[in-house]
């Protein structure tokens, strides 16, 4: 009865990080038509992805405490119904701010489920069999990123993006009755406390210091509204983590950092995730905005790339359980740096297919890593750190996606602007930089890679 059980639990919380990870994509490609529709520009439509993003950075935190105090159940249900309400709002959208604040609330609850659904799986299955379980949920979780775009390209050329919000909701509402009847509890109680200062500093220092970033494009790199706020945003951070440090029972308990391999294997996951979301909001525009691709196929060329990662994830899950992750790690970082370098060489007249074989050699990278890396940065640590480990994974992956897109829309927005030429010229150049700048950071991922140091001793 408890195999059923848990497979049960296995099931409904990968349908609801399916769900949560398809959802915070689902938009890109309609990026196009919402600048035209509400009159934004390439910066403020990436609010979209940022506001997502930061929502649940403030969040995640947080679930170290709530999967420690609360059941699995009750953070479930209220996180697929935070998902049902920001499917309507968000279908109804008459303005870009509703628009927003749609993606601030699916975030609500995504900011919980990610990490609580890693702690989860870490918990049900055994230590010799986490890397399959993480290859489990990267197969689940990473289609959609590459699976939303192209879905919803369809969507959006013959019934508008509005109806995406439509056509999700029905499948969310089943998860949420399934999860209300099925969900167990499998997760242990510890002596947990909230502390709302720890709260505070985090989500107004990483809002800030983010806010300052997205201003380079509009105002330069030496206006007062981006050096005030990034300034801000550090200290504020800095804050945070020294608060940590000193409370006895802290939000994100920051003392799993005396790890090396812990904090190696965040470095490189830091790196992969802000490689992965420039990729996949990049790709899509610049096929349609330099190779006059339709939403259809700016969508769709990513999908090859979401095949074979669905894969590779599940392979490198198993080659983890049997090698361990610097050998895993190597080879992928090096696929992706030979992809993007041959992104590079894509040009203004050449077809869109190419974007699509060369993505596809990005995902092989993509998928030789992340889990891997994920499950060797959790087997460092003790069972009882696991609730925080995979809070502190969360948190540094959506900030590196944060990062990361800001940062490099920054380079294209800049390019675009400061050029003297087309918009189209403009744009093929500053995707042209972006990947420069991604190829240098994954060729970065390649050689911290050779100072990984394992043990593999099982618990």
């Amino acid at each position: 009865m408890q195999k059923i059980e848990h497979k049960a639990v296995v099931v409904v919380i990968m349908a609801t990080a399916f769900l949560f990870t398809f959802s915070q994509f689902l938009l890109i490609t309609a990026y196009p038509t919402i600048m035209d529709e509400f009159g934004v520009n390439a910066t403020q439509v990436q609010w979209l992805t940022t506001a997502f993003l930061l929502t649940t950075i403030v969040f995640i935190p947080m679930t170290g405490y709530l999967s420690n105090t609360y059941k699995a159940k009750t953070l479930v249900v209220f996180s697929l119904s935070c998902l049902v309400i920001g499917m309507i709002i968000g279908g109804y959208s008459p303005n870009f701010g509703t628009l927003i604040l749609s993606r601030v609330i699916q975030a609500v609850g995504a900011g919980i489920m990610l990490p609580l659904v890693q702690t989860i799986l870490l918990k049900v299955f055994p230590y010799e069999r986490r890397g399959f379980a993480m290859g489990l949920l990267g197969a689940v979780v990473n289609v959609a990123p590459a699976s939303a775009p192209s879905l919803s390209g369809i969507v959006i050329d013959y019934l508008g993006w509005r109806s995406l919000h439509w056509m999700l909701l029905p499948i969310v509402a089943i998860v949420l009755i399934l999860a209300a009847f099925k969900m167990k509890n499998v997760l242990d109680k510890q002596e947990e406390k909230m502390d709302f200062v720890s709260i505070a500093l985090s989500a107004i220092g990483f809002s800030v210091f983010i806010f300052g970033l997205s201003r380079i494009s509009v105002t330069g790199f030496a206006d007062p509204l981006v050096i005030a706020p990034v300034v801000i945003g550090a200290f504020t951070i800095i804050l945070f983590i020294r608060r940590q440090l000193n409370l006895r029972l802290p939000v994100l308990n920051i003392k799993l950092f005396k790890h090396s391999t812990f904090r190696l294997a965040l470095l490189l996951i830091f790196i992969n995730m802000m490689l992965l979301l420039s990729a996949e909001t990049i790709l899509p525009m610049f096929a349609q905005d330099v190779l006059d691709a339709s939403a259809f196929l700016s969508g769709f060329i990513l999908v090859p790339g979401t095949i074979i990662l669905s894969i590779v994830t599940i392979v490198s899950g198993n080659l983890y359980d049997r090698y361990g992750g610097k050998m895993i790690s190597i080879v992928g970082f090096s696929c992706t740096f030979i992809s993007l370098i041959l992104l590079n060489t894509v040009g203004m007249q050449d077809s869109p297919y190419w974007i699509a074989i060369y993505f596809c050699l990005f995902m092989i990278g993509f998928g030789l890593t992340l889990m891997p890396l994920v499950t060797m940065g959790m087997n460092a640590l003790n069972d009882q750190d696991i609730a925080h480990g995979s809070a502190i994974v969360n948190t540094v992956r959506q900030f590196a996606m944060t990062f990361g897109i800001v940062v490099l829309t920054t380079i294209i927005s800049v390019t675009t602007s400061t050029m003297d030429a087309p918009y189209k010229v403009g744009t093929y150049w500053g995707t042209t930089y972006a990947f420069i700048v991604m190829a240098v950071l994954a060729l970065v991922g390649v050689v911290l890679s050779m100072f990984i140091r394992e043990d593999r001793s099982f618990r």
